[in-house]
């Protein structure tokens, strides 16, 4: 997919405060009390989530292979009219779409209609790309074709493969977008006929879609993004309604219950042993599962195939994967030894850089330790804080004599100060931080330190130095816009890798 958010902005959009969430309603089936303690215990560690960041609801649910399967509603399906979301409510599940693709993929390959192994140049030969001679539809399951991450899948002049195929790795939508035209052109269907009846029809998933279209708006959660597009989001913010977008790639094209997506991981937990039924045979499922690559750009020892990440966390193995759309965020765990999975989303989209990636994770490490009888573990923290306050105080100041003083506020955050006013700051990602003051909360401060201290804070170009011996570098003037393009890179591929 390849969206500008910014030209699909509706003009007359207006701000929403979230407020108070809706009362979480949770259910379940099976279990027992350590079970139903467990729940609550994630009930109110996802109302902390919509509270601290500002979501406008999040639906939640958590399944085991013993049969136990646990439901989290929280917040609102549509803000405005303050109604809660519901069991029913659509959510968009972005990129987790991409095991749906595979899977169906493999469904075709049973019926040898179309292989993994087959090359693109050979399935799609009126897709011209360059470079792409050795390039199959298995290293674009894998993401490791060489493809552009989001070209549109028919540019003028063609797209072309950056690597030789197999040697890298780089996450691309391009390649799953082309994988979901081979599989129609195979099955002789549309793209999303072909998943519905493959996949998601043999595992119950009656009140979900492999398509994302206007015609079925009315079942969806509103989704909804930050207001300004303009400046990093504080957070909570202000937010607003976010466009429709129809999408049929399969990039990123599910749009499921969560009590269809209690069944999808289910069927994970038995697919990641082996077990293939009712979608693929044993022999088709091992081969799924076989030769994950290896995948520096998501982490340092994480693999990945067919739409599956493989992270060990903790000392932990998971299959992972997060999405995001353009009014949704989604996230996947599951917990393969334990037998036990977790599917987390909010109707709040890419803009502002969120996944529920701790609430799927916590989930699992949760009922994992209620099944063991041992205590709850701590959850990740909900809020952002600053490591040693301490090293970030100071007078900061221009060479045009503008100043603004940082002062630590308790132990884990920062404040600018002006006079007698007291703006709020957020670290967003590391030394990036986001800025309640007027002069800077269009382009945040970026900290820079020398040794062990900060020694500066950059604003669109300008350099403010700490400190009363002020020395201004003579190196070439930074662009802030530079600076901040890479730090928004690294939040980026920290939301959408996991």
């Amino acid at each position: 997919m390849n969206l500008n958010r910014r030209l699909m902005l509706g003009a007359g959009a207006a701000a929403i405060a979230v407020g108070g969430a809706a009362e979480a309603a949770t259910r379940s089936s099976g279990g027992g009390r350590a079970h139903r303690t467990a729940l609550s215990a994630l009930s109110r560690y996802a109302d902390q989530h919509v509270r601290d960041w500002g979501l406008p609801g999040m639906t939640i649910c958590v399944v085991d292979r013993d049969g136990y399967a646990g439901f989290i509603t929280t917040g609102y399906a549509d803000v405005g009219r303050r109604t809660p979301i519901g069991p029913d409510h659509l959510f968009q599940i972005g990129s987790i779409s991409k095991v749906f693709t595979a899977l169906t993929l493999y469904s075709l390959n049973q019926e040898g209609k179309l292989s993994p192994n087959a090359r693109l140049r050979q399935v799609l030969s009126n897709v011209a790309v360059a470079n792409a001679e050795a390039v199959t539809l298995q290293h674009m399951l894998n993401h490791t074709s060489g493809l552009p991450g989001n070209a549109p899948a028919t540019p003028d002049g063609g797209l072309w493969s950056g690597f030789t195929p197999g040697e890298h790795w780089h996450y691309s939508n391009t390649g799953y977008e082309l994988l979901s035209r081979a599989i129609a052109q195979a099955d002789g269907k549309l793209f999303h006929e072909s998943v519905e009846a493959r996949v998601m029809a043999p595992l119950g998933m009656t009140h979900s879609h492999a398509a994302i279209r206007s015609g079925d708006r009315d079942r969806f959660a509103q989704g909804y993004e930050t207001l300004y597009a303009d400046r990093p989001a504080l957070r909570p913010g202000p937010i607003a309604p976010a466009p429709w977008v129809n999408v049929e790639s399969g990039a990123g094209c599910i749009a499921a219950t969560s009590g269809d997506m209690a069944l999808f991981l289910r069927y994970l937990i038995e697919l990641a042993q082996g077990r293939g039924g009712p979608v693929l045979s044993d022999a088709s499922a091992a081969q799924f599962m076989a030769n994950p690559a290896a995948a520096p750009e998501w982490s340092e020892t994480a693999k990945y195939g067919n739409g599956l990440a493989r992270l060990s966390i903790e000392e932990r193995d998971y299959l992972h994967h997060t999405g995001g759309m353009v009014s949704f965020s989604s996230s996947m765990h599951v917990d393969v030894e334990a037998g036990i999975a977790a599917y987390a989303s909010s109707n709040i989209g890419v803009s502002l850089n969120y996944r529920p990636r701790d609430v799927s994770l916590y989930a699992c490490r949760l009922f994992r330790s209620a099944r063991d009888g041992a205590a709850a573990p701590d959850p990740a923290p909900t809020r952002t804080t600053v490591n040693d306050p301490a090293k970030f105080v100071g007078v900061y100041t221009a060479a045009s004599g503008d100043t603004f003083e940082i002062q630590a506020e308790g132990s884990n955050q920062i404040a600018m100060h002006n006079n007698s006013a007291s703006s709020r700051m957020q670290s967003l990602a590391g030394p990036f931080f986001a800025c309640s003051d007027a002069r800077f909360v269009t382009t945040g401060l970026l900290f820079e330190a020398e040794g062990e201290d900060v020694a500066r804070a950059w604003a669109d170009g300008v350099e403010f130095v700490r400190g009363p011996v002020r020395t201004y570098q003579n190196r070439r003037r930074r662009s802030f816009n530079d600076l901040r393009a890479s730090t928004t890179a690294t939040i980026a591929g920290r939301v959408r890798f996991g």
